[in-house]
């Protein structure tokens, strides 16, 4: 089946248990496109293509993010690569400190696929994020998302219904607590972030269902995701990754109750 541009070539599961989770991890997707996919992991999808195919074992950080981008719980396919990388004698796992990673490693970051960064940045509940950023053009050049609105400050969120956000630093991207609704709600999002000269926009995006928005960087900005249905998100916030650093706050509101999740990931139950 072709998806995003790019035809997947068959994988024949007989060649191993990565052959295997490969696989699965491609069949995971479902309907949705690497286009797709890589909009939400802020992928290429060629970036994608690359790291779906049964030659290695996928890196955990991939894992973790690509299962999320499809809508699902990232512990049980965590949990898998950890058996496998623990128990595989097959040479298609990498374990870390490997002749194949060490060479990895020793190659200059502007020659390799994607590398890892830190995005440094505190929310209502400190928050410390590695991501990896994929070789890929920004979101803003391949897509054209919505954009948010000018606004006032926000209002101080109802316990039970929402939470404020600071960023101190966010150099790339950063996630806000997940929270779970039981029923569909309006989600609104205020932000203020100061953006040093050469850096104006960023985008927010409730995931794991709704589109990205792009904000405007020292105004308060204001967007409503509207009947967002009964389920588990939160809110992913990133910017071109372009050395630069910017800081402010924000707040997010519900229009239904809700229960946060400040220190764990609960299992998505939305589709």
């Amino acid at each position: 089946m072709a998806r995003g541009g790019r035809k997947d070539q068959p994988i024949n599961r007989e060649q191993g248990p990565v052959a295997e989770f490969v696989d699965d991890l491609r069949r995971l997707r479902g309907a949705l496109t690497l286009n797709e996919i890589g909009h939400r992991m802020q992928y290429h999808p060629s970036t994608l293509s690359r790291r779906l195919t049964p030659k290695e074992l996928p890196p955990q950080d991939f894992v973790d993010s690509y299962v999320r981008a499809c809508g699902h719980d990232p512990g049980p396919w965590i949990e898998r690569r950890r058996e496998l990388s623990r128990s595989s004698t097959d040479p298609q796992v990498i374990e870390p400190g490997s002749a194949t990673e060490t060479r990895e490693a020793a190659t200059p970051w502007w020659k390799r696929p994607h590398y890892l960064v830190p995005a440094a940045a505190v929310l209502f509940v400190p928050l410390a994020v590695y991501l990896l950023l994929p070789a890929s053009p920004s979101l803003g050049d391949e897509q054209s998302p919505a954009s948010a609105s000018r606004a006032s400050g926000p209002p101080v969120p109802e316990p039970g219904r929402g939470f404020p956000i600071r960023i101190d630093r966010m150099a790339f991207r950063i996630f806000s607590p997940w929270w779970t609704q039981t029923s569909a709600g309006d989600i609104e999002f205020w932000s203020l972030n100061v953006c040093p000269q050469g850096t104006t926009t960023y985008w927010v995006a409730v995931h794991p269902t709704r589109e990205a928005v792009r904000f405007a960087c020292n105004t308060w900005q204001y967007h409503k995701w509207a009947d967002v249905p009964a389920g588990t998100y939160h809110l992913e916030i990133w910017k071109e990754h372009d050395g630069q650093s910017i800081k402010g706050s924000g707040a997010m509101r519900s229009s239904v109750p809700i229960v946060v999740h400040p220190k764990s990931t609960p299992t998505p139950s939305s589709t």
